[in-house]
Formats: structure tokens, sequence, C-alpha cells
């Protein structure tokens, strides 16, 4: 005879079996650590807006993966589990119904770097690392944030990842940012130390040979200073764990906060309501090129950078950051270039010709100086001037109207 708890699953299940399963992120699944939920093909379970709920849905009978990477689900000692949708708010898991919200995990999801995967960039250059999670007993690995990075010089040649236009109007909101990682191996420098603004003050004053005018380069109430610039940001992403693994140092290059915390911020804004506009999910890169540079207090030109060990400058601070945003279901590209240099008093030599006018979804002040300068090109034309930037053939130019500020998502 079969067991007791095994009758009363399989009678639940015929009750049951033809109603998918629904979940409202803010009401009945785990208010802590979350499991990561993976469907077949091994892609994230994301929530959908519906009207002010967050909605979480399964087909009935739709098998999926519940994972805990770095720790274990509370109900069992496995990292992982095989779970299959029974229909309302829960899923069988061994032959057991279980309600979604008493299926956490027993801390946060853990991310990690994937490292050494192949080259990239321009003449390979760069050493391409994945950070996502590891699932060890699954032999799997889910990447969040491609990263293509270069060795010798402590920078990141471009990051690549996925705004997905369904779901991120549904996404986990107003959590408490992580520090950085260190990003272990990766840096000849101490990145922490490099961002400190006493460090900044103490290198810039050596960089352009005069205390005074350092000052005036590195001054917090202006937001003039070197900011961690990510290049995938954590808004960019749905789920509480995605966001924080984007604090990874490999994943950002110096910015000057005021371009930072202005155009490039508003270029970040544009890009996830593009994403919601035209119901797509988008490719973004992200990247930096040249170093920047400042005059010194002779008034000639020096490189600006953050890390020096043995006399040999790290951790550049890049002339200009890039993103390329590709919606490749409809083979349409654009490149935005933003300057890093909120110390300008002109407009800078453009590196290809600006179609900011014909994107009406580039709203901001793209000629503000201490925002951050902006222009716009064809993917190609950037591409010639910027050699890491991606080869994506013959596409169109990414135009789609919208008609919000720069405010939402």
């Amino acid at each position: 005879m079969a067991p007791l708890t095994t009758l009363v699953v399989l009678g639940l299940f015929l009750l049951v079996s033809c109603e998918d399963c629904a979940w409202n992120k803010d009401k009945n699944y785990p208010t802590k650590n979350p499991p990561l939920i993976l469907d077949a093909s091994f892609k994230l379970v994301l929530p959908v807006l519906e009207g002010e709920d967050r909605m979480v849905r399964l087909s009935a009978g739709s098998k999926v993966t519940l994972a805990c990477p770095g720790s274990s689900l509370t109900k069992f000692k496995s990292e992982a589990v095989k779970a299959t949708c029974i229909g309302a708010h829960l899923l069988a898991v061994d032959g057991k119904a279980f309600s979604l919200k008493k299926l956490r995990c027993r801390s946060p999801a853990k991310s990690t770097i994937r490292r050494e995967l192949g080259r990239c960039g321009a003449g390979d250059l760069g050493h391409l690392q994945a950070i996502g999670f590891d699932i060890p007993t699954l032999s799997k690995f889910y990447e969040v944030i491609r990263v293509c990075y270069d060795n010798e010089a402590d920078t990141t040649l471009y990051s690549e990842h996925i705004i997905h236009g369904a779901n991120i109007l549904a996404k986990d909101v107003d959590l408490k940012r992580p520090p950085f990682k260190a990003s272990s191996g990766f840096f000849n420098v101490s990145a922490n130390t490099c961002y400190t603004k006493a460090n900044q003050l103490k290198l810039m004053e050596t960089l352009l040979g005069d205390s005074d005018l350092a000052k005036t380069m590195i001054d917090s109430r202006k937001q003039f200073y070197l900011a961690r610039g990510h290049m995938a940001p954590d808004a960019d992403f749905v789920t509480e764990a995605e966001q924080d693994a984007t604090y990874y140092y490999i994943n950002a290059v110096p910015q000057w906060q005021a371009f930072n915390n202005g155009n490039w911020k508003f270029l970040e804004f544009a890009t996830r309501r593009l994403a919601v506009e035209s119901s797509s999910s988008l490719k973004v890169y992200s990247g930096g090129w040249g170093v920047l540079e400042l005059a010194d207090i002779n008034n000639n030109a020096v490189d600006i950078y953050l890390g020096l060990v043995q006399k040999k400058a790290l951790l550049p601070a890049p002339a200009i950051t890039w993103k390329v945003v590709y919606e490749e279901s409809r083979q349409r590209a654009v490149a935005i270039v933003g300057v890093n240099n909120p110390h300008l008093k002109e407009p800078p030599t453009k590196l290809c010709p600006d179609l900011c006018n014909s994107l009406a979804w580039v709203d901001f002040d793209v000629n503000n100086l201490v925002q951050g300068f902006t222009y716009c090109c064809t993917v190609d034309d950037l591409r010639q001037a910027v050699p890491h930037v991606p080869d994506l053939g013959d596409v169109d130019l990414l135009t789609i109207d919208t008609t919000e500020g720069p405010g939402g998502c």
C-alpha cells in the first residue's frame, strides 16, 4: 500500500493539476532569501507586473529547479531540488507538497566568478569572465554578466548583460546596496583603497604637481571624484540575487560621480524604458575606452588613473564610457558615448557622427558638460574608433519613441 503522504499528494495533484501556479512576490513568496527558480532551459523564472501585483507564474505540471547557490533550502540539505507545479501556491518535491513561501534558502544566494573562459576584445586583448551563480551539485552555472577584462591594465574593456523588458517593472526594489566585492586575483592593487577619496586626492597631487589644483579636481561637494561606475548596473536586473551579483570591481570602471550620477544614470533609465516600451529583451554592452587626460600645473596633459605599482599606472579612468543597446529580435542597435570628464570647458571632438537627434528615447541633456557630454552613433561607426565594440553585422538604427521623462525604472 502506498504511504499516506504519497496518497495525499497524488489526490491533491489530481484536484489541482489543471491549475497553474501563481505567486504574488509581495504576499505569498519567501520574505527572506528566496531560491532561484530555474525552468527546464535553466533560465530564471521572473515576475511580471499585473496591475500593482508582481506575479510569478508557472503552467500546471511545469518542472523547475529551486536553487540556493552557496547555501541550501531550509526544508532540505541540498543547494538545489527539482520541483513540479501542482497548482495554486504549491510545488511537489520528492512526492510532497510545499507552499513556495516555505521553501527559502538558509542564506542569500551567493554569486561567484567563473574565470578565464577564453579571449575577447580587439586583438584578443581581454580575458573573458562570467559573473553568476554556481550550482556544483547540478554541474550548472547560471550566468548573469559576461565581462571582458584586461589583466595587464587592471581595467574592464566591456560588460555584457540582458535587460528583460517584460519583467523589469516587477523588479525587487528598495534594497540595501551591498559593498563591492574585491574580485580577488584580478587587480594588482587594492581596488577598495584606490577608490577612496583620500587616495584619489593624494594621487592627483602627484599626477598634477600641485595640491591646490588637485583639490579643484577632487571636490566631493561638486561630485568631482571617481566613483565605481557600474557597467552592467544593478537596476537593470529583476531579482535581488542578480542585482547583488553586479557588485564586483571587474564590472566597474572609474567614472566621475557627476557623470555617473548624471547623464550615465539617465542613459541607464532611458535604456530600461526602451526595453519596456519595445517589450523586448535588450542585449547591452557597456565599456570604457582610452585614458582620461587632465592638465597638470604646467598645462601638460597627464593620464589619470587610480593605482600605481612600481611606477606602473593601473586602474585607469577611461576617457569615455560607451553603451551598445541591441534589440536582437528585430536586428536593431545603437551606440551611445558619454565623455568621462566633468572639468571640460567646451565640447570635445566626437569619435563618430552624432545621431542623438534621431533617438527620441535619449531625452536628457546630452550637451551638459558637467553631467557628461553625450552623443549617439551607429554601432559600426563607433567600432571604427573603439575596436572593442561588438561586431553586430548589418543592423538598423534602434529608434523607438518614448514619452516619459528621465524618471521611472
